[in-house]
């Protein structure tokens, strides 16, 4: 009996051990857990991202209006972690605090000035794309003007309108720069991903859309879908080094799962037409299926890990995670 009693005594104590070293593990993820980031997206869950360094990125996550918590954050690297730290933003507008961040991309040729943009209206209100300025020192943001997404089809509880949910950023000239916009599609009245393009004046903070740009390309991503027609063929955008761009799309049969992703390479930057300086493909043989994670971030590879791109996830009552992964 006394060594049944000294055995429970010991395992007992391994348990509380090892849940406290959890904790303390947990814990030393976040920079600041005060500011509130939400504990199931520790580990990297975004819907969209950013390069910011060798090993850090911005992320923005999709924070309803009415709820309170971090909407952008600084994740870094490690050999050993991921650190995330919450950055506050200041200077929302009128419409206050964003609803539904879903994308954001580097400006080119600015220090530190970046597109975070919502998903898109709800019931013809909100759907905008905000021109920020990041202090990474002091984890704060700025924002130095807002525009609207185009509005071409309504959000309410009926009906599911427009929705952006990749954006990247190409230069133009002094004062203006492209930017490309990803309708995810997936839905009655946008069946299918649309890459839309417009021009952006980085100082009267105006979006100017010709009808070809409005219009846009039609995507259709390649895949092995449960669901053909509810899949979302655009979920962020990542335009890598040598001027590749990359799309992913996900599909989720229920906020459980299973979720099924993929990353494909949909056209490349080309710098000899000024007016539209990419080329979007009509075929996508380059692509890479991810099974079990819905991608909703996309960006370039991490410097300290042997990869290609690397992904956040919304994996809805899962939380969300980082990965690298390598396409060839």
């Amino acid at each position: 009996m006394l060594q049944k009693n000294n055995f429970l005594f010991l395992l007992l104590s391994l348990i509380i051990i090892f849940q406290v070293n959890s904790c303390k593990t947990s814990q030393s993820i976040v920079s600041n857990p005060n500011l509130g980031i939400q504990p199931l997206k520790l580990s990297g869950g975004s819907s969209g991202m950013e390069k910011l360094g060798d090993r850090s990125y911005l992320v923005v996550y999709d924070l309803k209006s009415h709820k309170v918590g971090t909407r952008m954050a600084m994740i870094k690297i490690t050999e050993e972690t991921i650190q995330v730290s919450p950055i506050d933003i200041s200077g929302w507008g009128e419409e206050g605090k964003s609803s539904d961040l879903e994308s954001i991309c580097k400006i080119p040729g600015k220090t530190n000035e970046y597109f975070i943009a919502e998903s898109g209206n709800w019931k013809g209100d909100i759907g905008r794309i905000f021109h920020i300025q990041v202090d990474t020192t002091n984890l704060t943001s700025n924002i130095l003007g807002i525009t609207k997404l185009p509005f071409k089809n309504i959000n309410n509880f009926e009906l599911v309108g427009d929705q952006y949910e990749g954006m990247s950023c190409l230069p133009y000239n002094e004062y203006e720069r492209i930017l490309i916009l990803g309708e995810r599609g997936g839905s009655e009245v946008n069946p299918s991903g649309i890459i839309r393009w417009a021009i952006y004046n980085l100082s009267t903070h105006q979006l100017k859309f010709s009808d070809s740009g409005m219009q846009g390309i039609p995507l259709n991503a390649p895949g092995n879908w449960a669901n053909e027609k509810e899949k979302r063929d655009i979920t962020d955008l990542h335009i890598d080094l040598e001027g590749g761009i990359w799309a992913s799309a996900s599909e989720d049969t229920s906020d459980v799962g299973p979720f099924y992703s993929i990353i494909y390479k949909i056209g490349q930057v080309d710098t000899s037409n000024k007016e539209r300086p990419f080329n979007i493909y009509s075929t996508f043989p380059k692509w890479e299926a991810v099974s079990g994670f819905k991608i909703e971030a996309l960006s370039g590879p991490s410097n300290n890990i042997n990869c290609t791109h690397s992904f956040g996830t919304e994996d809805e009552i899962y939380g969300g995670v980082w990965r690298a992964i390598s396409i060839e």
